[in-house]
Order: C-alpha cells, then sequence, then structure tokens
C-alpha cells in the first residue's frame, strides 16, 4: 500500500517539474520575439504626375490622304462585225498605241461588195429618172445632171439634190429614191466598222483576237486604258470634309519612287462607307511615272486653323476628355475636338493656365491627389 502511495506521488512530482518547464520556455520565448507594430507613423504617399501648360495659336490645316490610281478612260474594245481578222495585226499585252492607230482589220470585201451593188442600184434609178425630171421639172435639170456626173462608186455619196418644190419632192419620193439613199449611207457606216482604231492613247492590257481568227459580232477583243491621265479615289473623314472644295490642288506622292505630282479635286461623292464613315474623293493627277493600280499618299492643304491648341494623342481619355490638376486632384476636362492628326489633336476650349497631365495615365483615377 505504502509502495504504490510513493509511486503516486513521483508521477505527479514529475508532472509539476514538466508543466514548470514548459512555461518558463514559453515566457523566454516571448521574451526573445520582436513586435511587429512598429512606433514609425505611415506617410500618405501622393502620386506625381507630370503636367504642362498648352498656349493657343494657329496651325496649319493639312488633310492626310492615301488611294490607288486607277485610269481615268478604260474601255473593252469589241467587234460590231462578223469576218476574218486579217493579217498584221499586232495588238499584244503592254503594247502602246496612239489615239487614231489601227488595232484590227476585218476582211470587209463582202460588205463592199453588197455596197457597191446598193450604190448601182441608185445610180440606175437617178438615170431612168432623168428624161421626166428634163420634161416636168426642167428647172431642177442641171443640179441633178451635176449629181449624177460627179457620182462615184467607189466614193461614199453626197446628199440628194434639194427639191425645188412639193410636186418634185412627191415625184423622188414616188421613185423611192431616199429610201435607197439612207440604205447605202448605213452600209457605209457599217462599213467602216471593219477597221478599228484606237480610242484614245494608251496600252493595251488585254488582247483577245488574232490574225485568221472568224471575228463575231459582240466578240471581245482587247482592253485599253488612256495612259495620259489618272484617277486617285481616296476616302476623306466627314470632319474634314469642311475643308475640302472641288478644283482644289494636291499634293501627291510615292514613298517608293521617291517622286511628287501636283494634283486636283475632281468631285466628291455623296456615299458615306457604313463601317469607316468615310467619304470618297475623286482627284485627278497627270505626269510621268505614273501607273495604274500605283498606292500614292498626299497633303490637302485646308484653311489655316485659328485660336486652336496642339494636344498629344496619347493623353487623351477619350475623344473629348483629359486630366487636369486642380488643387492638387485629378479632375476629367471636356475640351472641344477640332481635328485629329496622326499623333496629335487640335482642340478648343482649353485655358492655358490649366495644368494638363501628360504622363502616363495608367492608375490615374478623377479625384486622386497627385503632386507635379
Amino acid at each position: 500500500m505504502q509502495k504504490k502511495t510513493r509511486k503516486n506521488l513521483i508521477s505527479i512530482a514529475i508532472t509539476i517539474f514538466i508543466l514548470a518547464a514548459g512555461f518558463y520556455g514559453s515566457q523566454k520565448m516571448a521574451a526573445k520575439k520582436k513586435s511587429t507594430v512598429t512606433d514609425v507613423v505611415t506617410k500618405n504617399e501622393r502620386r506625381k504626375v507630370q503636367i504642362s501648360n498648352f498656349k493657343s495659336g494657329s496651325e496649319d490645316n493639312l488633310i492626310e490622304i492615301d488611294g490607288r490610281l486607277n485610269a481615268h478612260e478604260r474601255v473593252a474594245i469589241t467587234s460590231k462585225v462578223q469576218g476574218i481578222m486579217l493579217p498584221g495585226t499586232s495588238v499584244k499585252e503592254g503594247k502602246y498605241f496612239k489615239k487614231g492607230d489601227l488595232l484590227y482589220a476585218i476582211d470587209n470585201r463582202e460588205a463592199n461588195f453588197n455596197l457597191k451593188a446598193q450604190k448601182s442600184s441608185l445610180l440606175t434609178a437617178i438615170t431612168q429618172m432623168m428624161p421626166d425630171i428634163k420634161f416636168d421639172y426642167p428647172q431642177s435639170l442641171d443640179k441633178w445632171q451635176k449629181y449624177l456626173n460627179e457620182f462615184d462608186i467607189d466614193q461614199n455619196i453626197k446628199a440628194l439634190p434639194k427639191p425645188s418644190n412639193d410636186q418634185e419632192k412627191y415625184f423622188i419620193a414616188g421613185r423611192n429614191l431616199q429610201n435607197q439613199f439612207y440604205q447605202i449611207k448605213s452600209l457605209e457606216t457599217r462599213l467602216s466598222d471593219y477597221n478599228i482604231y484606237a480610242p484614245f492613247s494608251g496600252v493595251v492590257t488585254s488582247a483577245n483576237a488574232y490574225a485568221g481568227a472568224l471575228i463575231s459580232p459582240g466578240q471581245s477583243l482587247c482592253n485599253m486604258i488612256n495612259t495620259s491621265y489618272y484617277e486617285m479615289k481616296a476616302p476623306i473623314a466627314l470632319e474634314n470634309l469642311q475643308y475640302i472644295k472641288t478644283g482644289q490642288s494636291v499634293e501627291l506622292y510615292s514613298d517608293e519612287l521617291d517622286q511628287k505630282w501636283i494634283g486636283k479635286v475632281n468631285r466628291i461623292g455623296t456615299q458615306i462607307d457604313n463601317t469607316t464613315q468615310n467619304i470618297p474623293m475623286f482627284i485627278g493627277v497627270s505626269g510621268k511615272g505614273l501607273k495604274d493600280g500605283m498606292y500614292l499618299k498626299g497633303n490637302i492643304k485646308g484653311a489655316t486653323l485659328q485660336q486652336v491648341i496642339k494636344l498629344p494623342k496619347h493623353i487623351f481619355l477619350s475623344p473629348n476628355s483629359i486630366y487636369v490638376v486642380k488643387d492638387s486632384t485629378l479632375t476629367i476636362r471636356e475640351i472641344e475636338t477640332i481635328k485629329r492628326g496622326t499623333d496629335h489633336i487640335l482642340v478648343k476650349g482649353l485655358e492655358e493656365d490649366e495644368k494638363v497631365v501628360i504622363g502616363s495615365l495608367a492608375g490615374l483615377f478623377e479625384g486622386q491627389k497627385v503632386t507635379y
């Protein structure tokens, strides 16, 4: 019994010792631990921004444009007649022809023989009519005799003599001379269609007919463009339309060729592009080195803009707002946009003493306290 009591006392003593050692160790560790709370008061730092003042003045109003050249005259040449293309035709893609040069010659022998047959019929009819003219209308005999003497079957016929009175007019009509005359004139016109000439000076862009081929009416023979005058279609923003008028000069240039040309505004379209909200403008230009399809840039000088301020584009929050500093506080400032350039915007409505934020806008917000 005593032995059991002694064992319990020893266990209690060991437990008390362990608890006491643990408490002592925790107090020792707590004494060594540093406080995470500092006695130093945290400073309320303000964001530093870069500002600038801008003065108003006059600015050149250069409107930048670009576009591709297209030949002002472009034609697809087709045949109005049927026949065999004669040898000697040398129309090839890229070949230059002057206005009036012969492009194609189609065999016209059948049409020519038919025309001469019709002329012979008219000549016969006039000859048979001469005795009646002599007796019934002697006052007109000389002019009809002269017409008969000058009649040449190989030449284009001349107009019939005018009747001296109504009786003679009815007499001529009864002989069907007027009908024969106009049929012959129609055949003469048709005969001229067998030779096809260049309608203007230019270059052949495609050729579809060659010597020996059977040509049919309506068949495409070649395509030509006039290389002496071009038009450039350039989109223009609606906001710049007020500064442009028909007849205005335009300076055009090519970065690839390092050349410049002076064009003129021929016309301004009326249809607005739904996607870009631009309107087309057509500029006429001519000069050495220009080619169909060439890409050009240009500048149009509009009226000088007065009392405007030039601001860099990167400082804008929206098309019409910027940051300014008032009493060390960021404020959004609404302004009037006059004209947009490549890297700048011309505005009105900004005072010269206003402090405009020109640095990075990242992290800024209205009402923020700042320094500069």
